[in-house]
């Protein structure tokens, strides 16, 4: 790493001079885009003389050491008594005026770096600073300019360095200690496993040659420590200076702590840091971020430092629990201290979102492109990326949320409801247009670029009225309203050849989506953020798609590690006389049931069953309980919350003394992301190929890449439910002594069009053509397995 560091101006002023309350009212929802567009527009306005985006840069000596504060002034010119003038654009939605005072304030505090900066480089005595604030509402312009002496400024900016400095010499002897002691640590548990050190070498190379690896690790390999393990060392020696840790769930954010646990159980000197949803971690019984309302809003800023020391200088590990103490101690919104304090931490473990999510990433580690990359992605379970991130980068409108919303209101509100009408007339065209057609479901490659303009004068139209109604009853269904709008608007501005808008007429309402078909290149853009990207899963057959889909680029490295358990510990069976086709769908119930019993009759234990959709579980849940009543059964409900969810699996306890089958859907909660060790669970069977129901997205998905690829099927279909098979398949062996078995009820499974997306240690599939031979592999494989 460099030697010579660089802050931000922005950061600097913000963390030092900051503030006031959180409020919700009072915070921008414009996007960069939007203010680079304005920006240009007032620079090309100034005229010839105006030096736009200047770079601005000084050197510093702060704790010993070389720092390089540094920014960009939006403009420099001399004005009409020749004096030199810094200009400092802002934009925003309420009038100058309607700013409140610590706002306005921050703005200064910026443009009077500059000045400084400027003064010293330029030699310069006096200089003009100037306030320019484009409210977007309305175009309004308001200028101000203030004028300094050189000295003024210096005192200025003196005076915020050396606040600055103690936190500085925090930072580098924090990094002294966490260098030294990640130096010196060990693999945490002792002896690798099977495979686990391959893959840990694989990381670190792929770190230091700053590339992206995509890993398919069977389930139990230890994916998390193999890869936490390395990344936490190439940080020790300056290799990278964090590490995020991403997740699509809960669960696997757990086994993350866990694995820094282990390494901190090891003499090892880490801050990490847990992000967590913002209402699930707020102390309020309903969530209303403005100082009236919450007192961990109310005067957030004033306190923030202060509990940031505080938090920093007595703990490592600042899970959700360690967060809330804090936040209670200081009172501090606990959602937005996590954040403030992830800026001083080596990781953060926490969703997608806050990395690929346009509208919730992290913006203070995301919104510029840094010049050194210091930053490592570890982005686990990442083959369910590849739907989230279709939906992160896709927005839809409602017809039937607008006409309840304008409902709502009455006919007081008339700017708004003039607003409402104009949205609302857009959807009545576009229903004219799927009647003409004689069609619910129309889909298009170009926007309905009408339905945007008004979408966008709708937005502004809101923004004005939220910050005076606040308390209206029905603020929460205009804020719905709102965000929907407001993420179609900022969709819209990243729409190209990879989306297309379809519109669905259907249950009385007319729903419009900007869908993002292929997200591969918003996904690249977000990971070239990185040093180095490692996106790992027990199943990304066949690599080479997940590679092109999540942004993988041509030069990528893949690796796949073989099963580190023995062959002989799972038996896998296709049982090729049962067909799930819609068309055999009926005749294929008594064959199931039958199936089943015949598994559970072998050895007692705790099974699941997976099936393709709730309707055919419940079929088959009723069939099997009338012909097995003696047998215990637990069946997934359609809405589960954590709590039932965690009741449903307590259940499946070790050394059962009588067999329990739960009934799942495939792709479901219960089908990836839990660890059933030992005799929790003993053997899954898995009906159907896991296709997904054939509906308007599919076939676009199917469209798009038949026409790009000539693979529809395998991209829309296929790959996607043999993912959810391999999955479900990977709950029963969870380490090197579970024993356990996997019944594929599926011709399906036994053609070459399926069998080309196994992964290599299904080799050793068997085929059973009957109910008998099935029982015969069962017992033999009981048998060998130490049960009489």
């Amino acid at each position: 790493m460099q030697n010579i560091q660089r802050i931000a101006v922005r950061r600097l002023v913000e963390f030092i001079l900051r503030k006031g309350s959180i409020d919700a009212r009072h915070t921008s929802e414009h996007t960069a885009l939007e203010g680079a567009k304005i920006h240009r527009k007032l620079q090309k306005k100034a005229g010839d003389d105006y030096q736009k985006e200047v770079k601005l840069a000084i050197d510093i000596e702060m704790n010993q050491q070389t720092y390089i504060i540094e920014g960009r002034a939006d403009g420099i010119f001399s004005d009409a008594k020749n004096r030199t003038v810094i200009d400092e654009i802002k934009t925003s939605e309420p009038a100058f005026s309607e700013l409140r005072k610590e706002q306005v304030d921050m703005y200064w505090y910026q443009v009077m770096c500059y000045g400084h900066i400027y003064c010293q480089q330029e030699d310069i005595e006096t200089i003009v600073l100037q306030l320019t604030y484009y409210q977007t509402t309305t175009k309004d312009i308001t200028r101000q300019e203030r004028e300094f002496t050189k000295a003024e400024l210096k005192e200025f900016f003196d005076s915020l360095t050396q606040k600055y400095e103690q936190w500085l010499i925090f930072k580098a002897n924090w990094r002294k200690i966490r260098n030294q002691s990640l130096k010196q640590l060990p693999f945490p548990y002792g002896d690798y496993r099977s495979g686990q050190r391959e893959l840990a070498v694989a990381v670190y190379k792929t770190i230091l040659s700053d590339q992206k690896l995509f890993v398919e690790a069977p389930t139990g390999t230890g994916k998390t420590i193999s890869t936490l393990f390395p990344s936490l060392k190439a940080i020790g020696e300056e290799q990278a200076e964090r590490a995020f840790y991403l997740t699509a769930k809960t669960i696997t954010r757990q086994v993350a702590e866990d694995a820094v646990e282990a390494m901190k159980q090891k003499d090892m000197q880490l801050k990490s840091v847990t992000l967590t949803a913002k209402d699930k971690i707020c102390f309020l019984a309903e969530r209303n971020c403005t100082p009236e309302a919450c007192p961990f809003a109310n005067g957030y800023y004033d306190r923030l430092n202060e509990g940031l020391w505080d938090l920093l200088n007595n703990e490592n590990q600042f899970t959700r629990e360690v967060i809330e103490i804090y936040a209670r101690k200081h009172t501090l919104c606990p959602f937005e201290l996590s954040l403030d304090v992830s800026l001083w931490c080596d990781l953060v473990i926490c969703d997608y979102n806050y990395l690929f999510d346009p509208v919730v990433y992290l913006r203070r580690f995301f919104e510029e492109q840094a010049e050194v990359k210091e930053t490592i992605f570890l982005v686990d379970e990442v083959h369910n990326l590849v739907n989230r991130s279709r939906e992160m980068y896709s927005a839809v409108l409602s017809k039937s949320k607008v006409s309840a919303l304008k409902e709502t209101l009455g006919k007081k509100q008339t700017k708004l409801i003039r607003a409402l009408n104009k949205i609302e007339n857009e959807f009545e065209k576009i229903k004219l247009v799927c009647d003409e057609e004689d069609k619910e479901f129309i889909h298009q490659k170009a926007p309905i670029d009408s339905l945007v303009k008004v979408a966008y004068s709708l937005v502004e139209k809101i923004k004005e009225w939220l910050p005076e109604n606040q308390d209206h009853t029905e603020i929460n269904q205009i804020l719905a309203v709102y965000f929907d709008v407001l993420n179609y608007t900022k969709i819209s501005e990243g729409y190209d050849d990879h989306y297309c808008t379809y519109v669905n007429c259907q249950n009385h309402d007319i729903i419009v989506k900007q869908f993002c078909i292929d997200p591969n290149y918003l996904l690249q853009q977000k990971l070239d953020k990185a040093k180095a990207s490692i996106l790992f899963s027990a199943s990304l057959t066949p690599l080479d798609y997940y590679q092109d889909i999540l942004g993988g680029g041509e030069d990528s490295l893949r690796y796949r590690i073989p099963s580190p358990f023995p062959k002989e510990n799972q038996l896998l069976i296709n049982e090729t006389y049962i067909q799930t086709t819609y068309k055999e769908r009926e005749n294929s119930y008594e064959k199931i049931s039958e199936s089943l019993a015949n598994m559970i009759q072998q050895k007692a234990g705790n099974y699941f069953v997976f099936f393709p959709s709730y309707s055919y579980m419940d079929m088959i849940y009723d069939l099997f309980r009338q012909k097995n009543p003696h047998v215990k059964t637990k069946l997934q409900a359609s809405m589960m919350d954590e709590t039932e969810r965690e009741a449903f699996l307590a259940d499946f306890v070790l050394n059962p003394t009588e067999t329990l089958v739960g009934f799942c859907v495939l792709g479901g909660i219960f089908s990836e992301g839990i660890d059933l060790k030992g005799s929790r669970l003993i053997g899954t069977a898995i009906v159907g190929v896991g296709l997904p129901q054939i509906n308007h997205e599919q076939e676009l998905i199917k469209g798009y890449y038949d026409q790009e690829k000539n693979q529809g099927f395998q991209f829309a279909y296929q790959i996607p439910g043999m993912n959810k098979v391999l999955q479900a398949a990977g709950r029963v062996i969870r380490d090197t002594t579970d024993k356990g078995i996997v019944l594929l009820l599926d011709q399906r499974f036994s053609t070459r069009a399926v069998q080309r997306f196994f992964p290599p240690h299904w080799n050793q599939i068997q085929t059973s053509y009957s109910p008998e031979r099935t029982k015969q592999l069962l017992q033999q494989f009981w048998q060998g397995n130490g049960t009489e």
